[in-house]
């Protein structure tokens, strides 16, 4: 049991009193709470709001964090990163897992949905050792070589492991352009019967979006569609080059869109998420990092922040996009995209929490959301409780030795681009 104590809570109100965590979940929040704890925060001049939901990325890539620079994304894909990836080992993915988390508990992040190439037990069990809560999953390519839809097929099903407490396995499909409709169909398909979420990139780039037109006669989500794999349970990360029609219909089939707007700029990828247009429609809009090798860090703060500075941007227009609506993309919506019962301050909700700092950069507070989004940083947390357990206190990781991961990964790194 842990009780915070005279926290600032951000809820659907902003409140002065006390949380009590217990068997996992937020038991109750109210004032004065007189319950002995086994844990007692005194969170005294801190924020406590929703753990961080981050519905797109690659933790393995921290270990090539500025490597393949000032590259467009497919010079960038073919030419530096997947034949770096392809001499990772199963260790080497580990190492790079356990960085990540780490980074991500140190911003604020409570939870991740995660793509990757192999490596899925690997993540899988540094993610339990780290106490960080997510979704992994294997992607599916076999429109490239050394892949077979068949080979994609039995890896796909093989990499369905048994749900934990924290974590639960996914279907992905990498991209339309590297993945047959056949196998985007079949995997759809086994998601579907086995009640799991799907997860897939789309229209990140113009070329992306006028290949897949040439090659199926239909734009990306369209095609899509057709096979069966825009729902309610489908997250489809970047979905920057879309029309008008697209948008409607992703709205209309109730499925997440993961907006990546760092990775998306710093790849020139040359399309901003039309986020307002996705939330009119209907779509449920959620953030994402993506990468450490194509953002570079994996702060939701930042693409918070960068979210609703773009929009203002695109569409000459101040109050586009109200700052609650930035934080329930970032929380609540991501929750929801992943299908866990957490994302708000209420009693009741799975207990993914982080106490920040009111640091200078906090002072003063007019507005605390337009604060959190605009102006918060990862140093600004504090201490974060993942499923009602304490697993960073005054910045410190209780669940693992951080000193030596970062050594791991260092050296990992340098070793693993030299191969």
């Amino acid at each position: 049991m842990i009780l915070i104590r005279d926290a600032t809570i951000v809820g659907d109100k902003i409140i002065q009193g006390d949380i009590l965590v217990e068997d996992g979940r937020i038991r109750e929040i109210g004032k004065d709470i007189g319950e002995k704890a086994d844990d007692v925060i005194d969170a005294k001049g801190k924020i406590a709001i929703p753990g961080l939901v981050n519905t797109h990325t690659h933790v393995a890539m921290t270990l090539f964090r500025g490597y393949g620079e000032d590259l467009p994304l497919h010079e960038w894909l073919q030419n530096k990163i997947w034949p770096a990836e392809a001499k990772m080992t199963a260790e080497d993915i580990r190492i790079g897992s356990l960085l990540a988390y780490v980074e991500m508990i140190k911003s604020g992040i409570t939870s991740f949905n995660e793509m990757y190439i192999a490596g899925i037990n690997e993540m899988k069990e540094a993610a339990e050792e780290v106490g960080m809560r997510g979704i992994v999953s294997l992607g599916l390519f076999d429109l490239i070589p050394g892949h077979s839809y068949e080979g994609e097929i039995k890896g796909m099903k093989e990499s369905i492991f048994k749900p934990s407490e924290l974590i639960m396995p996914a279907v992905s499909c990498h991209a339309p352009y590297t993945c047959s409709k056949e196998l985007i169909g079949e995997a759809g398909k086994f998601a579907k019967e086995k009640k799991l979420k799907f997860h897939m990139h789309v229209s990140e780039t113009r070329k992306e979006m006028l290949d897949v037109l040439k090659a199926h006669g239909k734009y990306p989500f369209e095609y899509l569609d057709e096979l069966g794999v825009v729902h309610e349970d489908s997250i489809f990360a970047h979905a920057s080059w879309v029309t008008k029609r697209e948008i409607a219909l992703v709205g209309k089939r109730k499925a997440t869109i993961s907006n990546n707007p760092e990775s998306n700029l710093k790849l020139a990828t040359g399309g901003i998420c039309p986020v307002k247009e996705y939330i009119d429609a209907g779509a449920n809009l959620t953030l994402g990092t993506d990468g450490a090798a194509s953002n570079n860090s994996l702060s939701i703060f930042e693409t918070m922040k960068l979210m609703g500075l773009l929009q203002k941007h695109r569409y000459w227009k101040a109050d586009i996009l109200p700052t609650r609506r930035i934080f329930e993309s970032a929380t609540v919506n991501g929750a929801k995209a992943l299908g866990f019962d957490s994302g708000e301050l209420k009693e009741g909700k799975l207990a993914d929490i982080a106490l920040l700092n009111r640091d200078v950069n906090l002072v003063p507070e007019h507005d605390i959301i337009a604060n959190l989004i605009y102006a918060a940083e990862p140093q600004n947390v504090n201490d974060v409780i993942i499923n009602g357990k304490l697993v960073m206190k005054d910045r410190k990781m209780l669940t693992v030795d951080e000193e030596k991961i970062k050594k791991d990964a260092e050296k990992t790194a340098k070793e693993l681009v030299k191969r």
